[in-house]
């Protein structure tokens, strides 16, 4: 996987606070009258008010974000550089693979984090552009690392931990009479991190150190939709819900060739990936002056 984890974060709390300030916006932008949004002590907090606090506080990065999107669009246009769709996809089905449910809590939808993968993948394109890397070089780092490409089969659960036998049993009745796991997770389990996620505990593979040899069992013979039945895990029981399933894959040599490339062309250059680096070409002039 190409795009590390704190650029992912990066991009993620950018993608938030973009929706939060579009909301506050088209909602005080609809009538001319201040709308409260809180009171305390007699005393108004208008939304003004709260734009105004969201602003100063998120306000130069969140502009810094939008001309850094143009700053990348105008430079791949300019130097006629494109990434595909299906590049786009493999990204983001590595994230899938990786990231598990608290992570998932703080993602952004699906489109708007693939528009911000296409946005990374189109800056390293950019940064690497002159970076000459001789296809024997490609084959050969992809031989010796041909293990990171392939994925293998992931289970999306949901789990539903209680103290005792009694309660698991009760929980499964209520699963088979009709009750939502999620709610149901988020009422009963005893794992305070899952709970108030409904459950959700990410991409889970089977053959890894997570589960044990019973709950992976169980869980293969499930389809997305089906829970299994109550399993004793130390001193509690646990049962889990298959939300969904990704496929096991291998990516071949011509599948990863672009990523390869530019993860050794990266290596070979200076420059900050960040696309302020480019700010000076573009001529860029902004709001808050000359940028450090």
């Amino acid at each position: 996987m190409r795009i590390k984890r704190s650029v992912l974060i990066v991009m993620v709390g950018v993608l938030l606070v973009t929706n939060i300030i579009t909301l506050v916006w088209n909602r005080s932008s609809v009538s001319g009258t201040p709308e409260v949004v809180a009171t305390v002590g007699g005393e108004s907090i208008t939304r003004e008010d709260w734009l105004y606090s969201l602003e100063q506080k998120h306000g130069k990065e969140e502009l810094k974000a939008l001309v850094n999107q143009k700053v990348i669009d105008h430079l791949a246009k300019k130097y006629d550089i494109s990434v595909s769709d299906k590049e786009v996809e493999q990204e983001y089905y590595f994230i899938q693979s990786v990231y598990n449910a608290y992570d998932e809590e703080n993602l952004e939808d699906e489109d708007s984090l693939k528009t911000q993968i296409r946005s990374e993948l189109l800056l390293e394109e950019l940064l690497t552009k002159d970076v000459q890397v001789p296809e024997k070089e490609l084959k050969s780092f992809y031989n010796q690392n041909e293990h990171l490409y392939s994925i293998s089969k992931m289970y999306k659960l949901k789990q539903l931990k209680v103290a005792d036998q009694s309660e698991a049993a009760q929980a499964l009745e209520e699963l088979e009479a009709g009750s939502d796991f999620e709610a149901l997770a988020m009422e009963r389990s005893s794992d305070e991190q899952s709970a108030h996620l409904g459950g959700d505990i990410g991409y889970v593979p089977l053959d890894g150190d997570f589960l044990s040899s019973e709950a992976s069992e169980e869980i293969e013979s499930l389809s997305p939709g089906e829970w299994t039945k109550p399993i004793r895990e130390d001193s509690e029981y646990v049962i889990y819900y298959v939300d969904d399933v990704l496929k096991e894959r291998h990516f071949s040599f011509k599948d990863v060739k672009s990523q390869i490339r530019r993860q050794i062309a990266l290596e070979q250059v200076e420059t900050p990936l960040q696309p302020e680096s480019f700010w000076e070409e573009v001529e860029v002039d902004w709001f808050y002056g000359k940028q450090n």
